[in-house]
């Protein structure tokens, strides 16, 4: 069984790949930490502001969220779009920006949703 972990940095590699395929500069914008909690290492993601990464190509500044989901399971996209969707609602982006969440099931194209801010 592949770790979720895995499964996240997998997709985030595949939809960072996908934007560059359609001509936009991408960086990645999540990274790890490491915490010391009474002699364990505890290691945490963080996304900032609510995004996995950052693509633009002149014209539009994309903040963008990778999702994977399972179509067997219940509300599978809507929940992963509904979730990226709570998320950037976090966060005080201006007008000029593009919100949008890419959601991945397993050998299909992805499924990208556009929020307004």
């Amino acid at each position: 069984m592949v770790s979720t972990t895995k499964k996240g940095n997998y997709y985030k590699r595949k939809t960072k790949e996908w934007y560059e395929k359609q001509g936009f500069t991408v960086q990645l914008t999540e990274f790890t930490c490491s915490l010391a909690i009474k002699g364990r290492t505890i290691y945490r993601k963080i996304d900032i502001f609510g995004s996995d990464g950052i693509a633009m190509n002149g014209k539009e500044i994309i903040f963008w969220n990778s999702k994977a989901t399972d179509p067997t399971r219940e509300q599978g996209v809507a929940k992963m779009k509904s979730e990226a969707k709570l998320e950037f609602q976090k966060y005080p982006f201006p007008p000029s920006v593009i919100l949008e969440a890419v959601v991945w099931e397993p050998k299909k194209k992805p499924q990208v949703f556009r929020f307004n801010n």
